[in-house]
C-alpha cells in the first residue's frame, strides 16, 4: 500500500512528507483493518510535520505517517472483534487506544488516559491506503453520509463538541470563539445548536464571512494585536480559543466576564491573569469514546456543515502547504 511518511520535521514548503510503498499491515485479534476513503488533514498535522510543537513532545516518535480524520470501509478484522462486518463504513479519531483500567478510562475520560496511543503520532495514521485500528474506538458511521464531507468530524468536529461540553449549559449565553477556521467554524455551530450567542473572531475575512453564514452572530477581525479585545470587553460568558496565539489568550481574558470560563483548545503561555475576576480557565483534549459518538450522532442528525476542498493522496504536501497558507475555505480532505 502507498503511505505519505514524515521522517524529518522540516516547513512544508519542502515537501517534507514522502510517498512510500509498504505491507499492508495484518489485523492483530483486538484490531480492525479498514480501507481507507477519505482522511481530513489537520492544522495539527502542520504544526507536528513542521516541528513546530517540538517542546511539547510533538512528534513523540519518528518516521511516522500522520493523519487522524478518517473514515472508510472494513477490509478485514481480528478473531477477538464482533459486532462488525466487512465492508462496514466506520470511522477513527486521534484516540488510537486507551488501557482501560485507569480512573479516566474508568470514567469515561479515556482521552485523558496517561498510556493512550494516538493515531497519526505513536501508531500510523491515515495519509495510507490502509490503516489498522483498534476495535474500541472504530466508529459506526451511518451509510449515507459522504466520507470526502465529512471526514473532518472525525477530528475537528469531535473536539469543537468537546469544547463546547465542557463549558456545561450554553443556552441564552454568549460564546466567543477566538479562531474560526476548521475547528471554531464546528465549534460555532455546536453553540447555535445548544442556544448560545456567537461571537466569531478570525483574521481571515472569508472565515468571518463563513461564520456569519453558519449562524455566528457577530463577527471580527482581531487586528495585529487583538485589539478587538477593548470594543467587547466583558460581554462573553464563556470563550473558547483555538487560534494559536498568547495574546489571542489575553484577549480572551479580557472579553470574558467575571466568573465566566476561557477554554483553550492550543498551547499558550498566560498572562496578566487577574485572579479577582475569578475566571476558570480549562483545557479541552480531542474527545473520549462517548464524546465521539455523541458528536457524530449529532453532526449527522443535524447535518452540521463540513466545507471541505479534496486533494489526491499524492498531494498531501500541497494540501498542507494551502492549509499554512490560509488558501483553504473549510477543511482539507485527503481522497484515498
Amino acid at each position: 500500500m502507498k503511505v505519505f511518511t514524515l521522517h524529518k520535521t522540516d516547513a512544508i514548503e519542502n515537501s517534507p512528507l514522502t510517498m512510500e510503498d509498504i505491507e499492508i499491515p495484518e489485523p492483530g485479534p483486538d484490531q480492525v483493518l479498514i480501507k481507507e476513503i477519505a482522511c481530513g488533514v489537520c492544522g495539527s498535522e502542520l504544526n507536528m510535520i513542521q516541528g513546530d510543537w517540538i517542546r511539547f513532545g510533538s512528534p513523540p516518535m519518528l518516521p511516522i505517517v500522520p493523519g487522524h480524520e478518517i473514515i472508510g470501509r472494513v477490509f478485514e478484522f481480528g478473531d477477538k472483534v464482533d459486532g462488525i462486518r466487512n465492508g462496514q463504513l466506520v470511522g477513527m479519531q486521534y484516540l488510537w487506544n486507551s488501557c482501560g483500567m485507569c480512573n479516566f478510562c474508568l470514567s469515561g475520560n479515556e482521552n485523558m488516559c496517561s498510556k493512550a496511543s494516538v493515531t497519526g503520532e505513536t501508531v500510523n495514521g491515515g495519509y495510507s491506503q490502509y490503516i489498522l485500528g483498534n476495535r474500541k474506538h472504530i466508529y459506526r458511521i451511518n451509510e449515507g453520509i459522504d466520507p470526502l464531507k465529512y471526514a473532518p468530524m472525525m477530528g475537528a468536529g469531535i473536539t469543537a463538541y468537546r469544547s463546547v461540553k465542557n463549558l456545561g449549559p450554553v443556552e441564552g449565553k454568549t460564546i466567543a470563539i477566538i479562531g474560526a477556521g476548521g475547528i471554531g467554524k464546528m465549534a460555532i455551530q455546536f453553540s447555535k445548536l445548544y442556544g448560545a450567542r456567537v461571537i466569531a473572531v478570525s483574521r481571515s475575512e472569508m472565515n468571518r464571512n463563513v461564520s456569519l453564514d453558519l449562524g455566528a452572530d457577530e463577527v471580527f477581525d482581531p487586528g495585529p494585536n487583538y485589539e478587538f479585545a477593548e470594543k467587547i470587553r466583558r460581554t462573553a460568558d464563556y470563550v473558547i480559543v483555538f487560534a494559536p496565539s498568547d495574546a489571542a489568550v489575553s484577549a480572551a481574558l479580557k472579553i470574558c466576564k467575571k466568573m465566566g470560563t476561557v477554554v483553550l483548545g492550543v498551547y499558550a503561555t498566560i498572562r496578566d491573569f487577574r485572579f479577582t475576576d475569578e475566571i476558570r480557565i480549562c483545557g479541552t483534549l480531542i474527545g473520549s469514546i462517548a464524546d465521539a459518538n455523541e458528536a457524530i450522532s449529532l453532526i449527522t442528525k443535524h447535518k452540521l456543515l463540513v466545507d471541505t476542498r479534496v486533494f489526491p493522496l499524492a498531494s498531501a504536501n500541497e494540501a498542507l502547504l494551502k492549509l499554512k497558507n490560509g488558501e483553504i475555505k473549510g477543511r482539507a480532505v485527503l481522497q484515498i
